[in-house]
C-alpha cells in the first residue's frame, strides 16, 4: 500500500516537472551548450552571435519580468546594465581595484540605481512609469557624455580586458561564452524562483488588483520597489557580460538606440515569456550581422521584421509553438470527425445488405 502511494507521488512529481515550458527550456540550454561545437567559425559566431544574444536576452529578460509579473514597463533596464558596466570600468581601470571586488561593487551600484529609480517612479503606472524611466535613462546618458572625471565623457573607459579568475580564463572566447551562458541561465533561474515564491505571488496579486492587495495589508509601493531593484540586479548581470564582450564602456551603452534595441528584443522574442527574449536576441544579433549583406538599410529591415512580428505574432516568436500545436490539433480533429462520419455510412450500407439478404 505504501509503495503504491510512493510510486504515485513520484509520478505526480515527475509530471509537474515535465511540462512544455521546462522541456523547451531544457532544449534551449542543450542547444546553447553545443553551440560552440557545431559552428564552423567559432571566433565569429561566438562573440558576434552567441555572446551578444546572451547579454541582450539577459537585459531584456529583466524588462519582461517587470512587465509580466509587476505590470510595469521599464525603459531603464539598459541604463542599469550600463551603470554596472561603467562601475566595472571605473573601479578596475580608474581606481585599480581587483576585478572580482569591482564586479561585486558594480552589481551593487546597478541595483542601487534601480532602487533609486523605483523610489522616484514607483508611484506611477502604465505610460507615466515608462516615460519616467525613459527620462531618467536619458539623464544618465547626458551625464555620462559629459562627466570627464568619472566616465571619460564620450571617449569612455578602455581597455577593460577580460580577467583571468584563476580557475577560468575569460580571455578564451569559448570559456567566455560558457561563462556568459552560465550567467544567463542563472538569471532565468532567479526570475523563475522569484515568480513561484511568496514574494512573486504577492507582486502578481498587486499587478492584478493593487487596491485589493493594499486592503489586505500589503505595501504596494514597497513590493514594486523590491521587484524593480531585483530586475535592475539581473540587468546588471547582463552589463557584466556586455562590458567584457566589448572590452570598453562608453555613452553608447546607455543611449536611446540601445534602450530601444532591448525593447525590440523583448517584443520580438515575446514580451510575456522570460525565455523567449533569447529568441529575440538571436534574431536581432543575426540581423545586425547579416542584414547589411542584403541591403545597406539594415535598420529598415530590422524595423520591418519588428512590424511583421507585431502584426502576425502578437505574442512574439515564442507564440509560434501554440499556433503550430493548434494547427495540428485542428487537423487531428478534422480527420477524426471525417472518420466518425464515414463509419455510420458504412454501417448503414452493411445493414441494408443484411436486410436484403434476410428478405430473400
Amino acid at each position: 500500500m505504501s509503495s503504491s502511494k510512493q510510486t504515485s507521488a513520484h509520478s505526480g512529481t515527475w509530471k509537474r516537472w515535465v511540462t512544455t515550458q521546462n522541456v523547451v527550456v531544457a532544449v534551449v540550454i542543450v542547444l546553447g551548450v553545443i553551440f560552440p561545437l557545431v559552428v564552423d567559425r567559432p571566433r565569429f559566431w561566438l562573440p558576434n552571435i552567441g555572446v551578444r544574444t546572451l547579454w541582450m536576452g539577459t537585459i531584456a529578460m529583466s524588462l519582461v519580468f517587470l512587465n509580466k509579473y509587476v505590470g510595469l514597463l521599464s525603459l531603464a533596464q539598459m541604463t542599469f546594465a550600463g551603470i554596472c558596466s561603467y562601475g566595472i570600468g571605473y573601479f578596475s581601470v580608474t581606481m585599480g581595484l581587483p576585478i572580482i571586488p569591482s564586479i561585486i561593487l558594480s552589481l551593487g551600484v546597478g541595483s542601487l540605481a534601480g532602487y533609486i529609480t523605483a523610489l522616484i517612479a514607483v508611484r506611477t503606472k502604465a505610460i507615466y512609469f515608462m516615460m519616467i524611466t525613459l527620462a531618467l535613462s536619458q539623464v544618465f546618458y547626458s551625464w555620462a557624455s559629459q562627466a570627464i572625471e568619472v566616465t571619460n565623457a564620450r571617449r569612455g573607459i578602455a581597455p577593460i580586458p577580460r580577467p583571468n579568475l584563476g580557475f577560468i580564463d575569460l580571455n578564451d572566447i569559448t570559456t567566455f561564452y560558457y561563462f556568459a551562458l552560465f550567467l544567463a541561465v542563472l538569471s532565468y533561474v532567479i526570475f523563475r524562483y522569484t515568480a513561484k515564491s511568496q514574494f512573486g505571488l504577492a507582486i502578481q496579486g498587486i499587478k492584478d488588483s493593487p487596491e485589493r492587495m493594499s486592503a489586505l495589508g500589503y505595501n504596494v509601493n514597497r513590493y514594486r520597489t523590491a521587484a524593480l531593484t531585483l530586475a535592475a540586479f539581473v540587468a546588471s548581470i547582463g552589463g557584466v557580460i556586455l562590458v567584457f564582450d566589448r572590452n570598453q564602456v562608453d555613452p553608447s551603452f546607455v543611449s536611446l538606440d540601445s534602450t530601444l534595441n532591448i525593447l525590440v528584443v523583448a517584443v520580438v522574442g515575446g514580451i510575456g515569456s522570460l525565455g523567449g527574449v533569447f529568441i529575440g536576441g538571436l534574431v536581432f544579433a543575426l540581423l545586425q550581422n547579416f542584414a547589411q549583406d542584403f541591403t545597406d538599410r539594415y535598420m529598415t529591415l530590422t524595423g520591418l521584421v519588428f512590424i511583421g512580428v507585431l502584426l502576425f505574432f502578437p505574442a512574439g516568436l515564442v507564440g509560434l509553438g501554440p499556433i503550430i500545436r493548434r494547427l495540428f490539433s485542428k487537423r487531428a480533429k478534422t480527420s477524426a470527425s471525417k472518420a466518425s462520419s464515414d463509419t455510420p455510412t458504412v454501417e448503414r450500407r452493411a445493414g441494408t445488405h443484411n436486410k436484403k439478404g434476410q428478405h430473400k
